[in-house]
């Protein structure tokens, strides 16, 4: 097989999903995985397989192309944080749709993973404190207060600190 295939294929997955066609640049990063491709040229597949799923709404599939991405990333380079902060994007978004279908336990599922696989992530915050939200709103209080004092304690100057207070009183 040419070598040129995986740069080649890569290039046109990336060029079909910037002119917003994403289905069809899915398939032709999933053919790319399909051949010989070096390690960055399957980041890259992986990216606009991830990037056509969000786009498209399929979360879960934005997820784990996400994640397979970072794995090609490299440990703590600036393309894997931003690949992680791009999948903790897709993990808020399912608990997202799970609250907004009155799935609670799902929401806070997704909202936990994300802390979980995202640690470090500018949405793990806002995550935590909507786990709280939802436990008050399932009326588990002791785990709710528990969660409402651990972001107490871990994000001090976040915005969302001057709910906490009346989140406590209610749990």
């Amino acid at each position: 097989a040419d070598p040129r295939v995986g740069s080649v294929t890569t290039t046109a997955a990336e060029t079909l999903l910037a002119l917003g066609e994403a289905e069809r640049a899915s398939a032709v990063a999933r053919q790319a995985l399909g051949g010989p491709a070096s390690a960055a040229e399957q980041r890259t597949a992986w990216t606009v397989i991830a990037v056509s799923a969000f786009d498209r709404g399929q979360l879960a599939v934005a997820e784990q192309a996400f994640g397979q991405a970072i794995e090609r990333a490299g440990s703590g380079t600036p393309q894997a944080n931003d690949l992680a902060e791009r999948r903790a994007m897709a993990i808020y978004k399912q608990g997202d749709a799970a609250r907004s279908a009155g799935r609670m336990r799902e929401a806070i599922g997704h909202f936990e993973r994300l802390a979980s696989l995202a640690p470090q992530s500018n949405m793990r915050a806002a995550a935590q404190f909507d786990v709280a939200t939802a436990l008050i709103g399932l009326k588990d209080w002791s785990a709710a207060t528990s969660s409402l004092e651990d972001f107490r304690r871990r994000y001090p100057t976040h915005a969302l600190q001057a709910d906490v207070p009346a989140k406590l009183a209610l749990a």
